[in-house]
């Protein structure tokens, strides 16, 4: 088996994962813009299961916990069964199936702190046939995750754009410095495709300043 991951990369790598996670919810339209009832959470039991849909309990439960750990450098769990659960919950779903092996590979990636051997699943298709699934500190390349999420980013605003513009800031942490001027193309990219004015503005100011040796937030 692969060496584990160092806990920074770790994290970043789990986070990555999230932004996919989320970006998977919405390209099947499990997203939704109204959150349940504040009792929704009390006493939802396992997964959610008592008080939530399983996509609700993903996007209102998983996800915000994961995004928490990784900007206060938390401790991950040292177990997840969530890829499992998802096998037999989303059983005969036919949009689901990308859904589960994100799931399946952030089990794995909880059990044995390393990247699945078939790394994550469904690259996008403008990420370079180069592009490593996994990162490692110093690394020279970007990683296939970045090319899904700046696909992604146009569709964000306001704080949910604050906190997509943030996960590029972890991936400068551990990259090497001759990966910025391709973020910063990419992000570019993103901003032209982005709708929204503002969103766009905000998108092209962190270009300019990864360009520039700077950070994304900040």
């Amino acid at each position: 088996m692969a060496q584990a991951l160092p806990p920074d990369e770790l994290r970043a790598t789990v986070g990555a994962l999230a932004d996919a996670l989320e970006a998977e919810l919405r390209a099947i339209n499990r997203w939704s813009d109204r959150p349940p009832p504040p009792e929704a959470f009390h006493d939802m039991g396992a997964f959610g299961g008592r008080t939530l849909g399983f996509e609700q309990w993903i996007q209102f439960v998983l996800i915000p916990r994961i995004r928490t750990i990784v900007s206060e450098r938390g401790e991950l769990p040292s177990q997840s069964a969530v890829g499992a659960y998802a096998v037999r919950e989303l059983d005969g779903d036919p949009d689901a199936d990308r859904l589960c092996s994100l799931l399946s590979r952030l089990d794995w990636l909880i059990e044995y702190r390393t990247e699945s051997p078939d790394g994550p699943p469904a690259r996008e298709p403008d990420a370079p046939e180069t592009a490593p699934d996994t990162i490692a500190l110093g690394d020279t390349g970007l990683p296939s995750v970045i090319y899904t999420l700046v696909d992604v980013l146009p569709q964000f605003e306001g704080e949910g754009l604050e906190a997509q513009l943030q996960t590029y800031d972890v991936f400068l942490g551990v990259l090497s410095p001759v990966v910025r001027p391709e973020l910063s193309a990419l992000l570019r990219k993103a901003a032209a495709a982005t709708g929204d004015p503002v969103s766009r503005a905000r998108i092209e100011r962190a270009a300019r300043s990864i360009a520039d040796g700077g950070q994304a937030v900040g």
